[in-house]
């Protein structure tokens, strides 16, 4: 057995040991989760107000047989600074690539990250008008984190299928 596999079997064997011992208290494990949704309390969060695969028509187009769920739009609004903050995209397949483009209102950011919930993240340019374009758009479920006027804004996390 290499050193690597042994450190691991004898943590594996000291974990067990210490569970039966000496558990952790349910409140504890408990305050710890609480503990760790705080992590990002600075960050504002820019939560979803539109998306269109919600919509009522598009619902009654689907069932109607008809395929028209791309491209799929997305409306997301936050208080940054006591002002508004509006953040909208449209996801969709572009030049064989799934395709974010997106309008920040009022502009002010000048780049927009775009994370994946498996760690990975993708960076884009805003222009002075407050619109960017983000190709190929990570798999998963996702969020834009945004920095506006001196705050961190994450949205909601979406998932969507190109």
């Amino acid at each position: 057995m290499t050193s690597a596999a042994a450190d691991v079997t004898l943590l594996a064997r000291l974990g067990r040991l210490l569970d039966r011992l000496d558990p952790v208290p349910p409140e504890s494990i408990d305050q710890a989760r609480q503990i760790f949704c705080w992590r990002s309390v600075d960050a504002e969060l820019a939560e979803l107000s539109f998306d269109s695969l919600l919509d009522r028509d598009l619902a009654l187009a689907v069932r109607s047989g008809e395929s028209v769920l791309e491209p799929r739009m997305l409306g997301f609004g936050a208080v940054v600074g006591g002002a508004d903050l509006s953040i909208e995209v449209e996801v969709s397949t572009i030049d064989g690539q799934c395709t974010m483009l997106g309008q920040l209102d009022p502009p002010g950011a000048t780049v927009i990250g775009v994370e994946a919930r498996h760690g990975g993240v993708l960076e884009a340019p805003v222009d002075e008008v407050g619109r960017f374009v983000v190709r190929p758009v990570p798999t998963g479920p996702v969020r834009l984190r945004i920095e506006h006027a001196g705050h961190v804004v994450h949205t909601t996390w979406v998932s969507y299928a190109c």
